[in-house]
């Protein structure tokens, strides 16, 4: 055993010369591959220093008139006037151009007369009849019970007269009767009883008439003033009775005829005494509430009917709706014009505004009253205009699958800017004055959300410690204020290079 040592170390022995250098490379390499890095070399640091630091939002945005109107008929037909051109100036309710409107100004008219007679009717129906209406109600009544009174009695008469007859008494045919003539007007009823004196020269009468005559066979004779004349016959000195007249003769042709037609002038008569007396009442009476909303209903029909009528004409004429600057025609006289087609464009170009969209990382930055610097596109990128922020849609609108705001501003009004220019605006959102601020980067957040930042200790070697703070605004640049735990002059690591 003792041998196979002692031959071992002899052989170790007999190669130091390839061992010692071997063993000098392993310990620098050594040295070399656990040698601290050099901070130095692969940190970049920077030095806290008090800056003005601000936020801005950039946006392109267009110039929009308050008034941007594409006006048109509402209805087709050939156009009859234009009463502007392009570039005047326009006022609120003005007409600026119509079409044929003879059918439509014709159905208006009758409407504004059929609403005007409806009010009048019910004013009539509040005030109701005037002394005058009243009077001349009664007349009218006066006059209708005279003229049926008239009607009536020339039917009675008539039925009184009804064919005039004499019978003997008691009756019989061996005698010719005397002949009757004129008409009956005593107005009663009743029977003329004829008596023959024995001398057969003389007669007398009773029943309906008390009086005497003389007996003739060639001339008509009055009895009394009944207003009915006899003739007696030729064989009146035979011995024979009293004669009878009949008032009125019921057996006569047209009794029957006349019985009627004096019936219907009864009721006639009645009829119409009654449509003038409930004609002269309602004169005299007041307003009853149904007569008042029968008005009132005829108001209303009559309102529907004018108010369709005006927007038939309404829909012939192109009225401005607002004060404004014509800046497009697009329709001739004598031309058809087809309905909502855009006829005239109308915009207000000396009150506009610029309107953008702002995505949602950058809405939240922004407040009304906010200071805008602008550029436009037509007057080039030197020349700088102020404006500021005047309106923040609350809703949001898609552009491009990215969420937007929609805002707007107002822009100097002495400048020559017209609607449709490319406006680019710089928001200035937040602006801070000597402030220390450090690059984003060189900010560590850890997953409770706490920020800190690495402070140098040695100069020379970079080593560093990482300490607390507290960040403010964002701002342009990528810096970021920083409120407590760092103080100017401090060196601190932006960020440390990898190999």
């Amino acid at each position: 055993m003792k041998r196979i040592k002692d031959l071992f170390l002899n052989k170790i022995l007999k190669k130091k010369r390839i061992w010692i250098p071997l063993a000098i490379v392993i310990i620098v390499g050594l040295f070399f591959l656990l040698k601290p890095d050099n901070n130095a070399k692969n940190t970049v640091t920077d030095i806290a220093k008090y800056t003005d630091l601000k936020e801005t939002v950039l946006a392109t945005g267009q110039v929009v008139s308050s008034t941007d109107l594409d006006l048109s008929f509402n209805t087709n037909g050939v156009v009859k006037s234009i009463k502007v051109k392009v570039g005047d100036k326009v006022k609120k309710g003005q007409i600026l151009a119509t079409l044929d409107q003879s059918s439509a100004l014709a159905t208006l008219t009758s409407a504004r007369g059929a609403l005007a007679a409806a009010n009048a009717r019910y004013k009539r129906t509040l005030e109701g009849a005037t002394t005058e209406e009243i009077t001349l109600s009664k007349i009218i009544l006066d006059q209708t019970k005279i003229t049926q009174d008239t009607l009536i009695e020339n039917a009675y008469q008539n039925l009184l007269n009804s064919t005039l007859e004499v019978t003997s008494y008691p009756f019989s045919k061996d005698f010719t009767p005397p002949a009757l003539s004129g008409n009956y007007n005593l107005g009663k009823e009743g029977q003329i009883i004829i008596s023959v004196g024995l001398n057969g020269n003389t007669f007398k009468t009773k029943g309906l008439i008390e009086t005497e005559g003389d007996v003739s066979i060639t001339t008509p004779q009055k009895i009394g003033n009944s207003g009915v004349y006899i003739q007696f016959p030729e064989d009146i000195n035979l011995n024979y009775t009293d004669w009878i007249i009949e008032i009125p003769n019921k057996k006569a042709v047209n009794y029957l005829t006349n019985y009627n037609a004096y019936q219907a002038a009864l009721s006639q008569a009645k009829s119409a005494i009654d449509q003038r007396t409930a004609e002269l009442a309602l004169k005299q009476a007041s307003a009853r509430p149904s007569d008042i909303d029968l008005a009132n209903a005829d108001i209303l029909s009559a309102e529907g009917q004018f108010q369709q009528a005006s927007a038939r004409y309404n829909d012939t004429v192109i009225i401005a709706p607002q004060d404004g600057t014509i800046t497009s025609i697009d329709i001739k006289p004598g031309e058809l014009a087809q309905a909502l087609k855009q006829a005239i464009v109308l915009q207000d170009v000396s009150n506009i505004y610029l309107e953008a969209n702002i995505n949602e990382a950058n809405i939240a930055s922004i407040t009304l009253g906010m200071p805008v610097d602008i550029n436009f596109d037509a007057f080039g990128s030197d020349k700088i205009f102020k404006g500021s922020i005047t309106k923040i849609n609350p809703s949001s609108t898609l552009v491009s699958g990215v969420v937007n705001y929609k805002i707007t501003a107002n822009v100097d009004q002495s400048i020559d800017v017209r609607p449709g220019m490319t406006a680019n605006m710089t928001i200035k959102a937040q602006e801070k004055n000597h402030i220390l601020a450090v690059p984003s980067r060189a900010i560590l957040t850890d997953t409770n959300g706490a920020k800190t930042i690495r402070i140098v200790t040695d100069a020379k070697t970079k080593k560093f410690k990482e300490v607390n703070i507290t960040t403010g605004l964002e701002g342009d640049g990528s810096l970021v204020e920083v409120i407590s735990g760092l103080k100017e002059s401090d060196e601190f690591v932006v960020l440390i290079k990898t190999k």
